[in-house]
């Protein structure tokens, strides 16, 4: 529950009370008119296609009495509300930042904050597991990782949450470092640097210097996570201002690699089964298990905590259906997360065909056809494809690429082709990834295979 009081001194804001609403406290926050709930701050968000301020009538009707709203709109939104409490500030989103670090200070929970090229998500829920195996930690429910919904993420933790374990994503400079000063992290984690967003900030080295922003907000006592294994830990590490410690991927043993069935490990002399593919996502556990050795959770307690572990949906997701195996990785893709999603499927065998669905990977920028093209080389090089099958604009340069060397690869003109031949194609036996940027929309596809599984 939050006060009136917390908002106005935390803000330096003052409310103004219309007709007479005796309001002092509400349940949460809220910046969706659809979803929000009686009890809780309506809060105004101007976005790229709708600003929040213009459904202030829709919030009335659910009963909000209390709004947060942009100075500019007061006007407006004064006319909309006939019994309630507003208050004005000079941006709402700034304004839910302020309110986050001032509540997280408040309750005195700690936090770890993720950030990388890829691996966020998965890291986090691995953490997560880890975490809570000792003390109450608070997550997203979603993929929340940008100055709105890491804020709303923050003010969503109960009283008594101990860690706050949360995701930091970005795609322009100077956001991490936001991010990084809102949260506060005791413990920073950088899980790789990849060719993600490469096309708004133009080189591997830029997209470093962008994550290293999370250097920013460590607190004193805090430190920074990296990962040994990756090219860049030595860049980040000599221009980190904070200590560092370090995981990488032999503080596990593998035992055993059981390809799409995921990993036999030894770890602290205990030996588990690890149900997520790829040489990546065991990167992804020795985060976790780092972040656990630093919070004092016992070996044994770690391992404990990720046995029967499953993938996030979209990400590494294995689906077993009627037609075949579908690796659901459709959630996001870059170059570096699209090679590793293709190594998975080239190690795969259930005695059909290794087939990749794709579309284009987004934000590359200028060379986003070199991108393109470089997978395609993989491929062929890597022989981890018996048939891709493709559509999207850049995604043409990768199937030319294979058909050059001599993989059987198919292009569409729609998505809506492009699925009718998966549906064909994908049948018992065969093992299909399904992976491309989130904004080409192949989730519909993995529908179409899975029946929604």
């Amino acid at each position: 529950m939050f006060s009136l009081n917390f908002v106005q001194q935390t803000l330096e804001a003052k409310a103004i009370r219309i007709g007479g609403c005796g309001r002092k406290d509400f349940s949460g926050f809220a910046i969706d008119s659809r979803t929000v709930n009686s009890g809780e701050c309506f809060t105004g968000i101007k976005g790229d296609k709708f600003d929040g301020h213009d459904f202030i009538k829709e919030a009335v009707t659910k009963g909000v009495e209390i709004f947060m709203v942009d100075h500019a709109r007061i006007d407006n939104v004064s006319a909309a509300v006939n019994k309630g409490v507003i208050i004005p500030v000079h941006d709402t989103i700034e304004a839910l930042g302020k309110l986050a670090r001032a509540y997280r200070r408040q309750i005195f929970a700690n936090t770890v904050a993720i950030t990388g090229s890829s691996g966020k998500t998965t890291t986090r829920e691995l953490a997560v597991a880890v975490l809570s195996s000792r003390m109450n930690v608070h997550t997203a429910k979603k993929n929340l990782n940008n100055n709105i919904g890491l804020p709303l993420t923050m003010l969503e933790a109960k009283p008594d949450t101990h860690l706050m374990v949360l995701e930091m994503g970005m795609n322009h400079k100077g956001e991490i470092s936001g991010l990084s000063k809102i949260c506060e992290p005791l413990i920073g984690v950088i899980t790789n640097i990849g060719y993600a967003h490469i096309g708004n900030l133009g080189s591997l080295d830029a997209i470093a210097d962008a994550k290293s922003e999370i250097f920013d907000g460590i607190v004193d006592r805090g430190f920074i996570l990296l990962n040994a294994d990756d090219p860049y830990f030595s860049y980040l590490k000599a221009r980190a201002n904070v200590p560092v410690m370090e995981f990488k991927t032999e503080d596990i043993r593998i035992v055993e690699d059981r390809g799409i069935d995921g990993f036999l490990l030894e770890y602290a002399g205990e030996t588990f089964e690890f149900a997520l593919p790829g040489i990546h996502n065991i990167s992804n556990l020795a985060a976790a298990f780092k972040i656990g050795e630093f919070f004092s959770i016992p070996p044994q307690m770690r391992v404990e905590a990720i046995r029967g572990f499953r993938a996030v949906a979209g990400r590494s997701q294995i689906v077993d259906t009627p037609r075949g195996i579908i690796i659901n990785d459709c959630y996001n893709a870059n170059p570096s997360s699209m090679i590793a999603g293709l190594r998975v499927l080239g190690a795969s065998s259930r005695g059909g065909r290794r087939i990749a669905v794709v579309s284009d990977m987004l934000e590359l920028g200028r060379k986003s056809g070199y991108y393109h093209k470089m997978v395609g080389e993989f491929i062929v090089e890597n022989k981890c494809a018996d048939l891709i099958l493709g559509y999207g604009e850049f995604t043409k340069e990768l199937i030319q690429t294979a058909q050059k060397g001599g993989v059987n690869a198919q292009w569409f003109a729609s998505k809506e082709a492009l699925t009718e031949s998966a549906v064909k194609e994908v049948r018992a036996g065969d093992v299909a990834l399904v992976k491309a940027s989130h904004g080409m929309g192949l989730d519909t596809i993995v529908q179409a295979l899975t029946g929604g599984a």
